[in-house]
């Protein structure tokens, strides 16, 4: 039995290009679904996958990245399945395990894979370290300009409105008006 498993990780992606190339394969059977290929990630589908696989079934994928993201992660499915006498065909690869050639290719891009991920974390980390030392952090930019805590803090220090009725004339939320004005005037307080 040819057996195929397709997998997006965001709701946002379609598994549906991956489901037709799988019958296109000739999977008899396809298993998909939505989840992160992390190590320890829950992944109901590919469990039951794995173990609807016998002897002499033919595990089939798009892409490699289907499968996991480690190099030890990748060579220990590629052994699971090779001692229980299952094949297992990369289709955008080219690559059948069934053979001696496509073992050794696949124990070959598992390592680049690998080696890819961690150079796109070291970039990643140095990225974010440099514009640390440059004084920049990380996360999405505050929205709120500099006029409109100005004008949240004169109306509250004039105590004629309430929290919700200045967070409504700005145009913010309360919880902006309480992290930039309410809060910093009980800080200010507090450390008299």
């Amino acid at each position: 039995m040819i057996v195929g498993y397709a997998r997006v990780s965001t709701a946002e992606q379609s598994l549906s290009r991956q489901q037709d190339e799988l019958l296109a394969a000739g999977a008899d059977r396809v298993f998909a679904e939505t989840g992160s290929g992390k190590k320890g990630a829950v992944r109901p589908n590919w469990e039951e996958c794995l173990r609807l696989l016998r002897s002499g079934d033919t595990l089939v994928v798009t892409e490699l990245s289907r499968l996991g993201r480690s190099t030890g992660q990748l060579a220990q499915l590629a052994d699971d399945l090779a001692e229980r006498g299952v094949g297992l065909r990369i289709l955008n690869l080219g690559l059948d395990t069934t053979t001696p050639a496509g073992k050794l290719v696949y124990s070959i891009v598992a390592a680049v894979a690998q080696m890819e991920r961690d150079l796109l974390i070291e970039r990643t980390t140095s990225g974010l370290a440099a514009a640390r030392a440059r004084g920049r952090k990380g996360g999405r930019r505050r929205s709120t300009t500099p006029a409109q805590v100005a004008k949240m803090q004169d109306l509250y220090d004039k105590r004629e409105l309430t929290v919700s009725e200045i967070a409504r004339v700005v145009g913010v939320s309360s919880s902006t008006v309480h992290r930039y004005i309410v809060s910093d005037s009980h800080r200010a307080r507090s450390s008299i």
